[in-house]
């Protein structure tokens, strides 16, 4: 019987995999970043800097976890979703006014952040005016009370529950915004509503990296 570490562990429970294939994608990713730098001109430091910060070697580690378990899609989508998390994602069109959030909220810094991070996950963000819905989607809401700094709160859009793989279902929503580095509750507000948190207003953002 195997036994895994606790942060193969955590990764295999975030990303939906048997714990197996991210011991193999850390195994391989470890003899990757090895070649690299045999293979480089790097000292230490600088491989350590480029190579070693703890989301962006997890990022990859579930990368190739997802490969393995044939979930080519999935793979590429938690490398988007991490890219736009951290700001590198490529070519990120702005979010105009009235998608993702009603349009009295376009200026909310932690909203542009959850909608940038859904929509680059392939989820399809409300288009509104708003009054009227002019094409469904998810819808991100400030939390407006002041008793909860750094949350928001997410509508799924009404095609979710049909959605397959990592982001599909309305519980993919969470998975796509704790893969981000958010932390979220995991029972649904009433309305339908699921709270995510920033990072930034968290002790640990991401909780795979501890192990």
């Amino acid at each position: 019987m195997n036994t895994y570490s606790t942060g193969v562990l955590e990764l295999a429970k975030q990303i939906g995999l048997d714990p197996e294939h991210v011991a193999e994608g850390l195994r391989l990713a470890c003899r990757s970043f090895n070649h690299v730098q045999a293979t480089t001109n790097m000292t230490v430091e600088q491989f350590g800097r480029v190579f070693t910060h703890k989301r962006h070697s997890i990022a990859i580690v579930a990368n190739i976890a997802m490969r393995r378990a044939g979930r080519r899609d999935d793979a590429l989508l938690l490398m988007d979703i991490y890219k736009a998390s951290v700001g590198i994602a490529p070519h990120t069109p702005p979010i105009h006014t009235g998608i993702g959030t009603l349009p009295e909220h376009h200026n909310d810094p932690l909203v542009q952040d959850a909608v940038r991070i859904l929509t680059a996950a392939g989820l399809p963000p409300i288009h509104t005016d708003g009054v009227h819905e002019l094409r469904p989607g998810f819808q991100v809401l400030p939390a407006d009370c002041g008793e909860l700094p750094g949350f928001v709160f997410i509508a799924p859009d009404p095609g979710a529950k049909g959605r397959t793989g990592f982001a599909g279902g309305d519980l993919g929503y969470l998975a796509v915004m704790r893969w981000a580095g958010w932390g979220v509750i995991t029972e649904a507000l009433p309305g339908g509503l699921y709270a995510v948190c920033h990072p930034d207003y968290q002790d640990n953002p991401f909780p795979a990296a501890t192990s």
